[in-house]
């Protein structure tokens, strides 16, 4: 049962995030269904199984008289933690809360999706830096960005943007790091802040930096390129270096 609710979590934020892509914001309001309901499987409280198989329908047509029955005990219910981890609600509940700030922020609730985004940070804390991780953090101070820029407030917008750029420096720079990684959230961050430039009408800047993006972009492109033949190029000597002439004489 509890990978049964594991799935239908993550299964109802993806569903939120196609909806999402697909329609847009005439999606949003059944986007932040799913993603509304991937919270209460994700939680501590029940849900109702009957709710969620509708959403899975292509066209989930509401029954106004619907009672709900919400028996089946969520990912962070004391009588699932028996059986489960915590960390597997934490990580439920993260990708949830990321899909209903995406799906609010179509709508046009700007500060609902803030709020929303900003409750992923502390289920975030006690895990670890590595790169997987880290676009999460990343896409939440980007996201929390975007909710400033569309207001105007480009000074707020890029507070977050400079942490979320901070990340993927670490990338870079830190042994253990992921570069390849590093640059793509870095060359996020700066896209992003043209964005919001060009959202407060500061388009010489925003067209300024948005070309340091693109060039930036094609420039990485080529690094990671020419680093991943060297890598393959120095794999095959080594399997080559390991060969058994004897071996060989034999074929």
């Amino acid at each position: 049962v509890t990978g049964v609710q594991t799935c239908a979590s993550l299964s109802l934020s993806e569903l939120c995030k196609r909806k999402l892509t697909q329609a847009g914001k005439e999606g949003a309001e059944e986007a932040l269904r799913c993603a509304d309901k991937a919270i209460e499987i994700a939680g501590p409280g029940f849900w109702d199984s009957d709710e969620v198989q509708l959403e899975a329908e292509d066209n989930p047509v509401l029954d106004p008289k619907y009672e709900k029955n919400a028996t089946s005990p969520g990912l962070a219910n004391p009588t699932t933690l028996k059986l489960l981890p915590l960390r597997v609600s934490q990580l439920c509940m993260r990708s949830a809360l990321l899909q209903r700030g995406n799906a609010l922020a179509a709508i046009g609730d700007e500060t609902e999706a803030r709020l929303t985004y900003e409750r992923v940070f502390p289920i975030l804390e006690g895990e670890p830096r590595c790169a997987r991780v880290d676009w999460e953090r990343h896409s939440v101070h980007v996201n929390i960005g975007n909710t400033h820029a569309r207001t105007g407030d480009f000074d707020k917008a890029d507070s977050h943007y400079k942490i979320a750029e901070e990340l993927g420096s670490d990338h870079i720079s830190e042994k253990g790091g992921s570069e390849d990684d590093g640059r793509a959230m870095i060359l996020c961050a700066r896209r992003a802040r043209s964005f919001a430039l060009k959202k407060v009408g500061r388009m010489d800047e925003a067209k300024a930096l948005m070309g340091e993006v693109i060039k930036q972009k094609v420039a990485d492109d080529a690094a990671s390129a020419k680093r991943k033949e060297e890598e393959a190029a120095k794999a095959a000597e080594a399997g080559g270096a390991g060969e058994d002439p004897a071996a060989e004489a034999t074929a």
